[in-house]
């Protein structure tokens, strides 16, 4: 009997160490007024929400070893170690933020955020991990790189030299060459890519490169 209660009391605690725990957090301003439509993400992910009108935003599955991001500006963003927390308020100040945890306020200093030289043509990891995407189309929805449109499951870049628009670039996941995104989409996983370049002159790859070539590099594992 107290064999079986052992087993039961371990087989649940493994599903909960799997499931992770559920957080909710909540930003406001300095005035404590609610701060709709700030972007948390998962550091080192791609999952990210938004805050909802009253400043709300929950996550579900986090580790204790996981660490939410907020979005503060283009030069500043505010990191949250999870730990042993399931819900916690940010107070957004203009040089620091406060975060209570249920028992107690800490202020905190925002993070630089340290940029590369930006390159119009180029997806870096960093950048793939703030943006909402589930798959190789989401990269380029909403103009991420300009020249770069979806149109359903057709991506192209603008400035191909095929006069058929239905034409899509050529594809290169480390050194292998895809002909279709649809193709990349089955093969690639978004949080497995380290870098998307685009090249809009393809004529290194001949007449396949013709409409423009999207080069992917990948985490190296």
């Amino acid at each position: 009997m107290k064999k079986r209660l052992f087993l039961a009391l371990c087989t649940s605690l493994f599903i909960l160490t799997a499931v992770g725990q559920d957080f909710r957090g909540v930003i406001v301003n300095a005035k404590q007024r609610p701060l709709k439509g700030m972007k948390v993400w998962k550091k080192n992910t791609t999952e990210s929400v938004k805050t909802d009108e009253m400043g709300v935003f929950s996550f579900s599955g986090l580790k204790p070893t996981d660490t939410l991001v907020v979005s503060i500006s283009k030069k500043e963003e505010a990191v949250i170690p999870i730990g042993k927390m399931s819900q916690a308020s940010l107070k957004i100040e203009k040089k620091f933020f406060i975060l209570f945890d249920g028992q107690k306020d800490e202020k905190r200093e925002y993070t630089k955020i340290l940029r590369a030289s930006y390159n119009s043509n180029v997806l870096t990891r960093e950048q793939i991990q703030k943006l909402s995407a589930n798959n190789i189309y989401d990269l380029f929805k909403g103009g991420a790189i300009p020249g770069v449109t979806v149109n359903g499951d057709k991506i192209t870049i603008r400035g191909g030299s095929s006069f058929d628009l239905d034409n899509e670039p050529l594809f290169v996941v480390d050194g292998t060459l895809y002909e279709s995104s649809s193709e990349v989409d089955g093969v690639v996983s978004i949080n497995d890519i380290d870098k998307v370049e685009i090249q809009k002159d393809g004529a290194a790859y001949g007449m396949k490169g013709a409409n423009g070539v999207i080069v992917i590099t990948t985490i190296k594992k």
